[in-house]
Parts: structure tokens; C-alpha cells; sequence
């Protein structure tokens, strides 16, 4: 079976994304209409129902569109198109890998071995429409027994359809044929001659029918009568987390900025969670309106990167820190284009230490150096980073542990409890200075049982004196040189 995702009035539905959720419902049941074009001659490219109920078409100029009231006008931006329809395939990937992207508002997947998972058709129907109006879309399914009959179906009737196999030419039938994907020509040929229907196109001799209209006729009748089986072009590539908003009118206050790019900050971490994946580094940018030239350089546009020290999917947390670096800044034009790119990675997996003290949270770390940012700046008068980083000491290490790996075995002659020679590179060295022992045990829950006895030890060697350290593994009764002072 196969299962076809539509979204009718597209360009519609794909503008409600930027509304506010509290407001998007009402703005839904209003009329709206979404215009494209010159910006002199605007023109209806799609209308939602409560706008066609309104008396307004597609065609109509938006002077004539301005005499129909409480009509909401929003432009068509390509951009936005291309957000909503990632959005529909990351809706549709939740139910199968087989995914193809038919055509802008449109997808098909392939439920194939999906029933146990997801239930009989009329369920994963009902899981679909719900998961789709948890993204902000209403959408018509239809569920077939192959692809074209499910993307017809979906075209023809509202809601939720479920065609059974072997019933595609019955439910079919009273579909109009205007919706065949075919030139005009052809089907004002079909108008001609009285077929208005799947039903009649179906209806017609096979033979007579390639006679008159090639076998582009044969193809419109099998698809009406539900018998064309083809594989789908399936979507393979992992999508671009990217999510733009070009504004009607430039934007000069921050609060106007904000407002739209948490709505797309929350759709990207949306879609990354849909996929299971997070993300660590985050791209903005800016279109300013008017170009100007500095010191020979293009200052159109503003972009910043975050590069965050852990992978996440919290797009409150990313709200935060894009809106502490736009206060930092100032732009001398208004902006005209927003744009976030999310670069995806594998979500981090910790696991939690019941003994060990609580740490701060990764992302309130980075809340907190991006607030000091914006305080004392993010370098030094040298150029030097001053936040986030450990000021380097001016003074040198004296003296450092080198660790061998592995462990050089050797063994020791005591004076007591305490080292006396150790042998060293095939000859046994007087030890000079002995410190310890540091006693300590993998077994926490047993701390009368030490398993490893350290001595830091003084030795005479060719090239001087040197510190090493030594230990006793009480379990083999065996002694190592763990490292050398330098």
C-alpha cells in the first residue's frame, strides 16, 4: 500500500507557518489569499476556502482583492515553500524510509511492512493527519494500492480515503478530470466529446481511444481506472536544516527580528528531532537593503556562527543565543532576509553519575558566556579570547608526569617497607629519595582492600638524577614504572 500526503492550497498553508500559534487558528478560518508577481501588478496565485467563499479567485489583481473585506494578504515566498515542503518530508519520514517528493505540497511513501508497526490503513491514516496538524498543516491522505491512485485519490476527496485493492476504477469513478496531470489541449479534447469523470474516461474502447490521442489517451485511462503500477523516486539525500523568512517590509527593530526567527529556530529543531538528530553548529544570516561599501569590502550582509560545545535540539536555548548576539550589534541598514542553517549531527548520549555531584548543564554554560560576551566583549584588546577559554599562565610548569603506555614492568629491592633499588633499562638504579606509599582501590565499596601502592622515587641514572614514579599491583604482586618527572 501506498499512502499520498497533500496539502491543498499550498502557498496558503506554507505562509500560516510564520503566524503565531495562538493566533494561526483564527487566521486559518479567515479568508486569505497569497499574492505573487511584479510589485506593481500583484497577482492571486492561491486562495483558501473561506477566501473563495469571500469572492476571491485566482488571477484577480490585489486592487481587486482589496475590495473584498476582512481578506488576509500575504505574499508568496519561495523560501517558505521550500521550508514547508522539508517540513511535509520529515512528517512523512516518521512512517516509512520510502519517501518521494511528488510535487510542491505533495509526497508519497511506501508502507510496505509497515502494518505491524503502524496498524491497519484506516490507523496510519488517523497517526499521519495527526502527526501532519502537529507541524501546522491540514492534510488529505489517501491510501492505495499503488501510487497514482493514491495521489488521485488525495486530489479528489477531502479528509482521510482508503481505497482497498481491486476497488480503484469504483472509487475513482466520480473524480473530474481536471485533475489528470496532463495539457490543457487534452482535456479540452475530453471536455468535447462529454467526458467529464474518471468513470467515462475508463468507460471508453482501449483501441479507438489510442487512435485518436496516441498513447498519451491509453495513459490517462489507465491512471483512471487505477491500474498504473510505477516505482517512486524515492528521496535519498539527508534535507538541509535550513529555514529562511524574507520580510514585506524591512525590519529595523529587534523585537520585530525576534518574533520571526523564533518561529524558525523552533521549526528546525522540529525537523532535527523528527530525524533524531541535533545539532552543534549554527549559521546566521542577515540581507540588509541597502549595499554599502567599506574599506573596499561588500557589507550587504551580516552573518555570525555558533559553534556549541554539545549537540542540541533545544531552539529555546538557540533563541537565546542569537538574540544576546543581536544585541551586541548594530546594523546600519534595516534587514530584509533572515537565515538560520542548522549543520546536523548525531544527538550526545551521557550517561548520569549517581555519585558524582551535579554539573552545570552545557547549554546554561554557554547562556552564561554568551551574557559575559556581551559585558566585556569576546576579545581582549590583543585580540586574544578572553570568555570561554582559561587565561594562560605566564608562569611554566615546573614539573610534569610523563605516563608510559604501557607500564614498564620492573622489580624493586626493599629497605623495609620502603624501595631501595629499582631496576631500570637492565640495570638496577639506587633510589636517592622515596615519597609514599599512596594507596588506592578500584573497589570503592571496599576501601580496607588497596590494590596498587605508588612511590614517587628519586634514581641515579647515566644522564642524572631522575623522578619517576613507581607502583606495586597488589592482585599480580607486580611492580611498574608508571611515568617520569621532566
Amino acid at each position: 500500500m501506498f499512502a499520498c500526503l497533500l496539502i491543498p492550497d499550498f502557498p496558503v498553508q506554507a505562509a500560516l507557518l510564520l503566524e503565531p500559534m495562538d493566533t494561526r487558528g483564527a487566521v486559518r478560518r479567515s479568508p486569505i489569499a497569497v499574492l505573487d508577481g511584479p510589485a506593481n501588478l500583484l497577482r492571486v496565485v492561491a486562495v483558501n476556502d473561506a477566501g473563495r467563499n469571500a469572492g476571491v479567485k485566482v488571477g484577480m489583481t490585489k486592487l481587486q482583492v482589496e475590495t473584498c473585506d476582512g481578506v488576509f494578504l500575504r505574499k508568496r515566498v519561495a523560501a517558505n515553500e521550500e521550508s514547508a515542503q522539508g517540513a511535509l518530508l520529515d512528517c512523512a519520514a516518521r512512517f516509512s524510509p520510502r519517501i518521494e517528493s511528488t510535487c510542491p505540497g505533495t509526497v508519497i511513501l511506501d508502507l510496505a511492512g509497515t502494518d505491524k508497526l503502524l496498524g491497519s490503513p484506516e490507523k496510519t491514516s488517523c497517526k499521519i493527519a495527526v502527526c501532519a496538524r502537529q507541524a501546522g498543516f491540514h492534510l488529505r491522505v489517501a491510501i492505495a494500492a499503488n501510487p497514482d491512485t493514491a495521489l488521485y485519490a488525495a486530489r479528489g476527496f477531502s479528509g482521510i480515503t482508503v481505497i482497498p485493492a481491486g476497488y480503484e476504477a469504483d472509487r475513482l469513478a466520480p473524480l473530474r478530470i481536471g485533475i489528470l496531470s496532463t495539457t490543457p489541449e487534452l482535456l479540452e479534447v475530453l471536455e468535447g466529446w462529454g467526458i467529464h469523470t474518471f468513470g467515462s474516461l475508463a468507460a471508453l474502447p482501449a483501441i479507438a481511444l489510442v487512435e485518436r490521442l496516441g498513447q498519451e489517451g491509453l495513459r490517462l485511462q489507465k491512471l483512471a481506472s487505477g491500474q498504473v503500477c510505477r516505482p517512486l523516486l524515492t528521496v535519498e539525500s539527508l534535507p538541509n536544516f535550513v529555514e529562511s523568512h524574507e520580510f514585506d517590509d524591512p525590519v529595523e527593530t529587534l523585537e520585530s527580528l525576534a518574533f520571526i526567527l523564533n518561529r524558525l529556530l523552533h521549526q528546525v529543531g522540529v525537523r532535527l528531532a523528527s530525524h533524531s538528530l541535533a545539532t552543534k553548529e549554527l549559521r546566521l544570516t542577515l540581507d540588509l537593503e541597502v549595499r554599502q561599501i567599506q574599506n573596499g569590502k561588500d557589507r550587504e550582509q551580516y552573518r555570525h556562527e555558533w559553534k556549541l560545545p554539545v549537540p542540541t535540539q533545544d531552539s529555546r536555548m538557540l533563541f537565546t543565543l542569537v538574540r544576546l548576539e543581536l544585541e551586541r550589534n548594530t546594523f546600519s541598514a534595516p534587514i530584509k532576509k533572515l537565515t538560520i542553517d542548522a549543520v546536523p549531527i548525531k544527538p550526545r548520549m551521557a550517561q548520569g553519575n549517581l555519585f558524582a555531584p551535579p554539573t552545570p548543564e552545557a547549554e546554561r554554560l554557554e547562556i552564561t558566556l554568551a551574557r559575559i560576551r556581551g559585558v566585556v566583549g569576546s576579545t581582549d584588546p590583543e585580540g586574544i579570547i578572553c570568555v570561554g577559554a582559561p587565561r594562560p599562565s605566564a608562569v611554566v610548569p615546573s614539573i610534569a608526569l610523563r605516563i608510559f603506555r604501557p607500564a614498564i614492568e620492573t622489580s624493586v629491592e626493599l629497605n623495609g617497607e620502603t624501595p631501595h633499588f629499582v631496576r631500570l633499562w637492565k640495570k638496577y638504579r639506587r633510589v636517592l629519595a622515596a615519597s609514599g606509599p599512596w594507596c588506592s582501590s578500584g573497589n570503592w565499596w571496599n576501601a580496607t582492600v588497596w590494590s596498587r601502592e605508588e612511590w614517587d622515587v628519586a634514581l641515579k641514572t647515566f644522564e642524572g638524577i631522575g623522578c619517576y614514579r613507581i607502583y606495586l599491583d597488589r592482585i599480580k604482586k607486580q611492580w611498574f614504572v608508571e611515568g617520569v618527572f621532566d
